[in-house]
């Protein structure tokens, strides 16, 4: 056992001052924030993928610049944070922004709600109390008695809270702007983490709320049209340059075409696609940083294990790890190791259970067989390509485009560019609507992608014995079950705007059925998807009690309740006609030969029946 010293992990810790006061270890990323503060504009938008350290970093922004409100020419707290870190080595750089500006830091990650009004009162709260830590100036000579009138009401969370003083809240910022620069006679810096939380949790809401809805739905008046317009009013403050010094912020969708930024100049984005060596390491950590994380706790054995299943992510000219997963690993392996329990240290996944799958699990269904195709050459460890969305809002996903669906995935860390494989057209001219090839990261992530795409349909199929009583229907014929069950899912877990798409109508429906049946396993072997059969590609085909019988499923989908019947005789005789039997008769094992034509339409269905052997 080691008898080195070991700092504390800082685990669960988000804030870059509670990490240096308690002595715990600390990836140094100060020697970006030259590069942040000096260069490309006075707006900065920082976009990447959560748990990736954004909270971390902008919190070390806040503990450099901030003023001592009681001593604006003191910075010794300064100088005890920022003890041993790169950023003191250049003294030039300290002298002029160390300590030496008023900040408002704040974070719009709690901003959640089932509706547009809840989220105004949590929007409400977060921007009182971060006006709550100016109150000290309701002491100072330098402001009047309106600006304090002003700053006890954006402190005065019941009053905030009321829609009525909605004025108050969108203009907080330029209010609170306005009172430091009187106070101590320089623009403040902006700090906005995790900006677009609000944006992200509206248009999650709105896919909740108008599932099932048939009706005519008023743009403007969505949980997510009113956030927007909210947020609009709230960043008006970036829309005149001379109110700030410099805002940074940070999220994970630029969400360019927002009225949000409307009228923002000098706005400069780094997403995890721009080619800009000045910022491509700032958040996460580099190939060098965790290695040598690893080796002061010992673990430096355990290198390639972190690596195949943290690492893979590039931006840019980095290779890049997932913060949250290598703080993670290293908490548990290295008490595992104290207490000699090494062969139980093992790559767990950690961030499965950080992140949202409710955008994913709005594509499915929506998706072409080409996009199909395309997840399992990603599963199997291949790259795809696609036509990147690099400004897509959330508003975009109630659009169901298989571009944006890619672009999400890219975005939000489940898949990551592939350098090597991107055009040199991209890399020269920028990224813009133009085909990128990517991949899955890791070992972590395709774990994470494998059971998002699955877990939607086939958690509801395990309810009730559901997967035995459907395989057994599928392998005796008994089309009347098969329709009961099908139909009972439809009413339940199938909305009739799932189907409102420019995609063919069978998609939906081909992608619920693949759902349903990732849920029988063990129960089917050999489940094929659109593959070659006989003369053509079969819809579906598996074969079950004990690879004695098959089943070929035809599906066939309309809006128009007459003609079910006609689709579902043409169903089956497609399978006859492109035989698609023909690898199940060459098969002796196989004693029976079921084929089954499906149509759909809406939230109903009916199943025909014929055995071919």
């Amino acid at each position: 056992m080691s008898d080195r010293k070991f700092l504390p992990l800082p685990y669960g810790y988000n804030g870059y001052e509670e990490i240096r006061n308690d002595n715990c270890y600390f990836v140094d990323k100060t020697s970006y924030l030259k590069n942040v503060l000096e260069g490309s504009g006075k707006v900065l938008l920082f976009t990447r993928p959560r748990r990736f350290g954004k909270t971390v970093f902008m919190s070390t922004l806040n503990s450099f610049l901030k003023i001592n409100k009681d001593n604006p020419s003191d910075t010794s707290e300064q100088l005890r944070l920022f003890e041993g870190t790169q950023i003191l080595k250049d003294t030039e750089f300290c002298e002029k922004y160390m300590g030496k500006y008023p900040v408002i830091f704040i974070t719009l990650k709690s901003v959640d709600g089932d509706n547009f009004e809840d989220a105004y009162k949590r929007f409400a709260a977060v921007v009182s109390k971060v006006a709550s830590e100016y109150k000290y100036l309701l002491e100072s000579s330098k402001l009047d008695a309106e600006d304090k009138d002003k700053l006890k009401k954006l402190s005065d969370i019941s009053f905030l809270r009321l829609f009525e003083n909605s004025d108050y809240l969108t203009g907080a910022l330029n209010t609170l702007s306005a009172l430091l620069y009187k106070e101590y006679g320089k623009l403040p810096v902006l700090l906005i983490d995790e900006y677009d939380v609000p944006l992200a949790k509206a248009s999650y809401h709105d896919l909740l709320k108008y599932r099932d809805y048939t009706g005519k739905i008023d743009a403007n008046d969505t949980y997510h049209s009113r956030m927007v317009t909210l947020m609009s009013g709230f960043l008006d403050i970036l829309k005149n340059e001379n109110t700030l010094t410099k805002t940074v912020m940070t999220g994970c969708l630029k969400v360019a075409k927002n009225s949000i930024f409307t009228g923002v100049n000098n706005l400069y984005v780094n997403t995890v696609v721009s080619q800009d060596i000045d910022y491509s390491g700032l958040i996460g950590f580099t190939k060098d940083e965790t290695n040598r994380f690893l080796d002061d706790y010992d673990l430096s054995e355990y290198s390639s294990l972190v690596k195949d299943n943290y690492d893979g992510y590039r931006f840019f000219d980095k290779e890049m790890f997932c913060p949250w997963d290598v703080v993670n690993f290293i908490n548990e392996s290295h008490k595992k190791k104290l207490n000699g329990l090494t062969d139980s240290i093992n790559a767990g996944n950690y961030w499965i259970g950080t992140t949202s799958s409710s955008s994913i699990y709005e594509y499915l269904g929506y998706l072409t067989d080409k996009d199909t195709q395309k997840m399992q050459d990603l599963i199997d460890g291949k790259t795809i390509s696609f036509s990147l969305n690099d400004s897509m809002n959330y508003d975009c996903l109630s659009q169901h485009k298989s571009d944006d669906f890619w672009s999400l995935l890219l975005h939000t860390g489940y898949l990551t560019l592939d350098w090597d494989k991107t055009t040199e057209e991209l890399k020269k001219d920028g990224i813009t609507n133009k085909d990128v090839f990517v991949r899955i990261p890791n070992q972590e992530i395709l774990e994470c992608f494998t059971y998002n795409i699955k877990e939607r349909f086939s958690n509801v199929v395990r309810k009730d014995n559901l997967p035995d009583r459907l395989v057994s229907a599928f392998a005796n014929g008994n089309t009347k079950d098969i329709s009961d069950i099908f139909f009972d899912m439809l009413q339940k877990y199938v909305s009739v705007r799932d189907s409102a798409t420019k995609a063919p109508l069978e998609n939906f429906y081909h992608g619920f059925l693949n759902g349903i049946f990732s849920g029988c396993e063990g129960l089917i072997t050999e489940f094929r998807s659109n593959h070659e059969s006989g003369n053509g590609y079969a819809d579906i085909t598996f074969k079950t009690e004990r690879n004695s019988k098959a089943v070929i499923i035809e599906i066939k989908a309309t809006s128009k309740d007459e003609e079910m019947d006609e689709l579902a005789a043409e169903a089956l005789s497609q399978i006859e006609e492109k035989n698609y039997a023909l690898p199940f008769t060459k098969v002796s094992k196989i004693t029976d030969i079921y084929a089954y034509g499906i149509v759909f339409c809406r939230k109903d269905c009916i199943v025909t029946f014929k055995k071919l052997k």
